[in-house]
């Protein structure tokens, strides 16, 4: 309750200043026609938690890294924007690791406040989005720490999807000079893991002991700091279309965790044990970067 709080007071702040300047904004500001871009764009994404030592309880990030210690991955990208006048743009994207499945979205809808001369512009920006990483491996968890018995039953490679959604709200400045522009954005939001259901296996060899642990993860909203960067360069242009170069950087940082409630049965689901556990919160954060061509008509 206290990070939505913050977040609602925060968004109300912003939206005071917003509703002060847009009566100044529309005596200034002559419309323009309307304006189309799509881009692509490949580049990469790192996530970056420390390790906590290994407990009496599991801590599922600490699982977000590969085989290889890495946690860093290659995203391609397709975006679109439509700006039906000078005040209001619409921009709509989505994006693709290795697996090629387009389950990154992202929801951008900015609006411009004011300009502060022929150069500077600023406005209000609001961001909902969504995307994938990997929990790699969990059940290592279980073969250090439960020993004389078969810590996992299943033999794959225990690997799932773990989906972060957020909405943030963020002031943005932006600065353009003949060909070339920049925008700068940054704020706070509210971001979200995706509750997920895990279980695992075991047995003792030679014996008719078995155990089933079942992990159920809960929502635990998290308070984000989120940034974005964004340069365009005009290569060719005419009155009607124009080809250039794009790049993007993004970084959100937050104290992140994921609770979950664990139930053990052991031998049959009568013989059951029922515990919430909440690891302790922690600094995660995300960069992207991000390159490649648009096209503007």
């Amino acid at each position: 309750m206290r990070t939505v709080k913050y977040l609602i007071i925060y968004t109300a702040c912003v939206l005071f200043l917003f509703a002060n300047s847009i009566e100044k904004a529309s005596a200034q500001v002559k419309p323009q026609k309307e304006v189309i871009r799509l881009d692509i764009q490949f580049g990469g994404r790192f996530i970056q938690r420390a390790n906590q030592p290994i407990g009496s309880d599991i801590d599922f990030m600490n699982y977000l890294r590969d085989d290889m210690g890495e946690n860093s991955y290659g995203v391609l990208s397709f975006g679109f924007m439509l700006a039906p006048n000078d005040k209001w743009s619409f921009n709509t994207g989505f994006s693709m690791l290795s697996d090629m499945l387009p389950n990154h979205m992202r929801i951008v809808v900015k609006r411009k406040v004011d300009s502060l001369n022929q150069h500077w512009n600023w406005g209000i920006g609001t961001i909902l989005y969504s995307y994938p990483q990997y929990l790699n491996q969990f059940n290592q968890y279980h073969f250090q720490t439960d020993t004389g018995i078969i810590a996992d039953l299943n033999s794959n490679y225990r690997q799932r999807t773990l989906f972060d959604i957020g909405f943030s709200v963020m002031p943005w400045f932006s600065y353009s000079y003949k060909r070339f522009q920049a925008t700068l954005s940054t704020g706070i939001g509210i971001n979200s893991f995706v509750p997920f259901n895990e279980q695992i296996a075991q047995k003792k060899q030679n014996s008719n002991y078995r155990r089933e642990i079942r992990y159920e993860t809960s929502l635990k909203p998290a308070l984000t700091s989120h940034s974005e960067a964004e340069i365009t360069y005009n290569l060719l242009f005419n009155k009607h279309v124009s080809l250039g170069v794009i790049a993007k950087a993004e970084f959100l940082v937050a104290r992140r965790t994921i609770p979950y409630a664990r139930t053990i049965y052991t031998w049959t689901t009568d013989n059951l044990l029922s515990e919430n556990v909440k690891p302790k919160k922690k600094i995660y954060t995300k960069t992207d970067f991000s390159a490649g061509l648009f096209l503007k008509f």
